[in-house]
């Protein structure tokens, strides 16, 4: 076979797989979005090192039911977005959590009970997201561990590695 028409043989071989990956990946990511993790599943990708995980809590910053807002108790390192609107994020604190959202960083969308209306809006902000199954409501029943307290952003130069 002449070695031209080979390279071309080839290169059409690798676009098409290409192309065939590129497909998958996108359906996976799709399926993904359908299926919620379990606040279990959620813990173990968190103390994976490995794993980088972005947590998105869309409850407003105060509530008086009982699984209570984000001020009051959130999964550790969570960031505020009430309701997944940027108009609620007045103040300076609120100004630096939309800064450090970043859309295409694997996200998991936290509501009070799992909320599908809610996932749905946040959802399309985001490349690949799922919904915490049960919300904060099933973090707390199974004893997770969390936190409190109005947002902080962390401190410039908080690494603890050596060069």
């Amino acid at each position: 076979m002449n070695p031209k028409i080979e390279r071309s043989v080839y290169i059409v071989v690798i676009l098409v797989l290409a192309f065939v990956l590129f497909t998958l990946g996108k359906k996976e990511v799709e399926l993904k979005k359908q299926i919620p993790i379990t606040a279990e599943e959620l813990y173990k990708k968190l103390s994976n090192p490995k794993i980088k995980v972005q947590i998105i809590d869309v409850r407003e910053l105060t509530s008086s039911d009982e699984v209570g807002g984000y001020e009051d108790s959130r999964i550790p390192g969570a960031l505020p977005f009430p309701n997944c609107d940027e108009s609620k994020m007045a103040t300076e604190n609120l100004k630096e959590a939309l800064k450090r959202i970043n859309p295409y960083v694997y996200t998991v969308i936290v509501s009070t009970d799992g909320n599908q209306e809610i996932f749905k809006k946040c959802a399309s902000k985001f490349t690949n997201v799922q919904n915490l199954a049960g919300g904060m409501k099933a973090w707390q029943d199974a004893g997770l561990p969390d936190e409190s307290g109005e947002y902080t952003p962390p401190k410039a130069g908080g690494g603890g590695g050596c060069l």
